[in-house]
């Protein structure tokens, strides 16, 4: 593998990613989740934030107020649903990840060739293509992530300062779309660091790296700011810290991090089953040839694994399986690392159409043939009673985690709605998160049965009920897990009623 010196695209390689943004916006489009959506409750509520404007700033980890703001005008759209639009959001930044993608690769490698596969492998990837088609913020992660870099390379290449100070603007800024994103840190730090050890003699150097520091902390006090304000601040810190002491727990657990290490490597297999070792011999490439560049993102590859390596703790979660999502980082690096090591096969391909037609094949064909036979061979298994994935109505639990397309997902409205028919009028409903966030969607964006009382069941959901004890009618939306079904029975009869249940009180 040769990494070329720095040259100009050409005009006709310019044209390449606005292609690209709409190739990936057209199959993003069509597998877009139609409606309101399932999946611990965070997907509907999304697009509830999106259409209300609900910037929750003070929530710090747990908002998501960038992502609210870019997302809030694909809610004015004439078409579809409020969901489908919010979902639409997301099918657009992955869009623009994917043109990037192919910048950042052909700028490393410049080969279009090799930029394309890395951009296809990235497509297809189950985890990108999974959050380009629902309402969350990891697509817009992966365009704040490539952005930076990109701006980072421009900046290296050209040595101008404006896109030192505009990658330092953004990524402090990215903070409030997700703080997964400090994790991209030292490999940026590196990178720069790097450069300026060689530009260490030029005048002005320190002055354009201050400003750099202070446009980062203006961009970061906009996600620090109002949590300080709101005196929320210790929950973000309290989850830093936890996160942190979980890498000592991996380092005193070793069968753990062995854990980690295996999912971790599944998961990767799992996005690229044909092109992994493409991605392998393409970070040891970039290495030899372009030591900066390596440094930056093998750094923010290593960061993002061990703070997901790190969430492997028990006092960190419970529910290890939901943080999986957070190594969309190392996907995005991984599928640059595929086109860096695929760069010196081209040449030699060159006139040898089948073998391309082959590679292109396996890089695109195989992932989503995998994809689709996957939720049989899990169900051979038992793997969503393995995993503890909880069964919803109208959902097929191991297809819709299995396989990224959701155009088909329909059932959470049908539910849904289900349960508001069955309320009579002025009812009180008491529902865990994932079931609260679909009803609180069609009552407060669509409107539905304003007569209807939502209340969220979460900690002390005995003491929650009893609050509304002497209301004419109480229902329970489920009596699976999630809910306290010995302490709630204590204190009231729980009655069947079509798709919910009725709480009748009991005698003291």
């Amino acid at each position: 593998m040769q990494i070329s010196p720095p040259q100009k695209l050409s005009s006709r390689a310019a044209v390449w990613p606005v292609a690209i943004f709409l190739l990936g916006l057209a199959l993003y489009a069509l597998t877009l989740a139609p409606d309101v959506l399932w999946g611990g409750g965070d997907f509907a509520r999304y697009q509830a934030e999106a259409y209300l404007l609900e910037l929750r700033t003070e929530d710090g980890i747990l908002g998501h107020p960038l992502w609210v703001i870019l997302a809030h005008p694909f809610t004015w759209l004439p078409i579809r649903t409020v969901a489908w639009r919010a979902n639409l959001s997301a099918a657009v930044f992955a869009a623009g990840a994917l043109a990037l993608t192919f910048l950042i690769t052909r700028r490393l490698t410049k080969s279009n060739s090799a930029a394309l596969l890395a951009t296809a492998a990235l497509a297809v990837s189950h985890t990108f293509w999974s959050y380009a088609v629902v309402a969350k913020v990891y697509s817009l992660n992966a365009l704040l992530l490539l952005a930076c870099i990109y701006l980072l390379l421009l900046w290296g290449e050209k040595k101008q300062s404006g896109y030192l100070w505009g990658f330092a603007f953004l990524f402090g800024l990215s903070l409030l779309s997700h703080i997964v994103m400090l994790t991209a840190a030292a490999g940026f730090l590196a990178y720069i660091l790097l450069q300026a050890r060689q530009r260490r003699t030029e005048l002005g150097l320190v002055r354009e790296l201050g400003l750099a520091a202070i446009l980062w902390a203006l961009g970061a006090s906009l996600y620090v700011l109002p949590q300080v304000l709101a005196g929320t601040s210790g929950n973000t810190s309290g989850t830093v810290l936890a996160f942190l002491g979980g890498v000592g727990f991996i380092i005193t657990h070793p069968q753990a991090l062995l854990l980690g290490i295996g999912i971790g490597i599944a998961m990767l297999l799992y996005q690229f089953p044909a092109t992994f070792v493409l991605g392998l011999l393409g970070a040891r490439g970039l290495a030899q040839q372009a030591r900066a560049e390596a440094w930056m993102l093998g750094l923010a590859t290593l960061g993002n694994v061990l703070f997901l390596l790190a969430a492997i703790d028990p006092r960190v979660t419970s529910a290890y399986w939901w943080h999986l999502p957070y190594y969309l980082q190392t996907y995005v690096v991984f599928a640059i690392w595929i086109g860096v090591g695929s760069s010196g096969l081209w040449s030699r391909l060159k006139n040898q159409k089948w073998a391309v037609a082959g590679i292109v094949s396996l890089t695109v064909g195989l992932p989503v043939l995998v994809y689709a036979l996957a939720p049989s061979v899990a169900r051979l298994f038992d793997f969503d009673r393995i995993v503890g994935l909880r069964s919803l109505p109208g959902r097929d639990t191991l297809t819709y985690f299995l396989s990224p397309w959701k155009q088909h997902e329909t059932g959470a409205r049908q539910y849904g709605q289900s349960i508001l028919d069955a309320l009579p009028q002025d009812s009180i409903l008491f529902a865990d998160f994932s079931i609260w966030s679909i009803i609180r969607y069609l009552k407060e964006v669509e409107g539905v049965r304003p007569d209807v009382e939502l209340v969220m069941l979460s900690v002390d959901q005995v003491a929650t009920i009893l609050q509304y004890r002497d209301h004419l009618h109480l229902f329970l939306a489920n009596v699976d897990r999630y809910y306290d079904l010995e302490g709630i029975g204590q204190h009231f009869e729980i009655q069947p009623s079509g798709p919910i249940y009725r709480l009748v009180p009991k005698a003291n």
